[in-house]
């Protein structure tokens, strides 16, 4: 018996002379122990009146109030992230309004399933970002109920929150057609990231619907950060696009650098528009025009899907499209 008095786990398997799992068994209503243990064992728990702690409550109605939150780590820590770190506040702030604690897990490449997942310690997973595949197939195969959020690849078993990425994509580029521009290149990540592909279509349907030919030397994907290099290729060009758009800001921002390294302008020689709409977008010189994307909202809104799954399992897996909305600030020219 502890100090204050309250009957442990430990003293009630002593008084009915059983294992501490028996007890445990017993009074989780597990069907491994006879009737007549089990019925000794509750009668033990009334007489000595045992009230199990939380974690005993918890784990009898099959509640932890807890949500495990997996995030892809790129290249930096999640806190430098300029994306995903306003993507968990918005999940830390909707888990708090609904009284859930917030399990944190980064996974950089191809990882085992947390300890935690397999456990089942959480009620359900909030899985964000551009995880392996073969992560996603092992993480699938648990049970618990989940929703994922920007992921590499789309999901059929699961519900998920996505970006309006091809839309958003479409009104950057066809922002700048208007603005007078048809020589348009096209910076981004890897194509096989589902985010970067949508982008890479809308930015391809903009000029078709305007009547522009695709020119695949004014394309350079590949790398998270490697908008330098990109937009210096670009800049080699002799016939080189008085405008870009990128698939992330952070791409846009390092090919400013690589405009100026070639002695250009921006906007004067070159525009540009980025995709996301991170803070240090509006700091930069000159400002970035961009495609803003709600990441609060994204976080928020996968909180709300995965407490509706947990509620309700055998529901069916809902994708949510968030929309995007241009930002027009002073990194594009108008031509004559």
């Amino acid at each position: 018996m502890r100090k204050d008095g309250r009957v442990t786990l430990r003293d009630l398997a002593r008084a009915a002379n059983c294992s501490l799992a028996t007890v445990s068994k017993a009074l989780n209503g597990r069907e491994d122990v006879s009737a007549e243990t089990r019925a000794k064992i509750l009668q033990l728990a009334r007489e000595l009146n045992y009230a199990p702690h939380a974690v005993g409550r918890s784990l009898r109605r099959r509640v932890t109030e807890n949500v495990g939150v997996i995030f892809y780590r790129e290249s930096q820590p999640l806190s430098g992230n300029p994306f995903y770190s306003r993507v968990l506040e918005g999940i830390e702030a909707e888990l708090a309004i609904h009284g859930y604690n917030l399990v944190l897990h980064l996974v950089q490449g191809d990882e085992d399933v947390p300890k935690f997942v397999r456990e089942q310690q959480v009620d359900g997973l909030i899985l964000v970002g551009a995880m392996s595949d073969a992560f996603v197939e092992r993480i699938s195969a648990n049970d618990l109920p989940k929703v994922f959020v920007d992921p590499k690849t789309p999901v059929s078993h699961a519900s998920q929150v996505l970006i309006d990425n091809e839309y958003g994509a479409f009104l950057a580029t066809q922002y700048l057609i208007r603005k007078g521009h048809k020589r348009i290149g096209f910076i981004s990540g890897d194509l096989g990231r589902m985010s970067f592909r949508q982008r890479f279509e809308g930015y391809k349907r903009a000029l078709q619907y305007h009547g522009i030919p695709l020119d695949m030397r004014l394309v350079q994907t590949g790398g998270l950060e490697s908008g330098f290099d990109h937009v210096a290729k670009l800049m080699a060009l002799e016939d080189r696009p008085t405008a870009i758009f990128s698939g992330n800001d952070i791409n846009a921002i390092y090919g400013y650098k690589a405009v100026r390294d070639a002695g250009l302008d921006i906007p004067g020689d070159v525009s540009f528009v980025g995709f996301d709409d991170i803070e240090l977008s509006r700091l930069t010189v000159p400002p970035l025009t961009t495609v803003r994307v709600y990441k609060e909202e994204l976080g928020s809104i996968a909180v709300r899907q995965l407490l509706s799954v947990i509620a309700n399992p055998h529901q069916r897996p809902t994708t949510v499209i968030v929309p995007t909305r241009l930002i027009e600030r002073e990194s594009v020219r108008q031509l004559p």
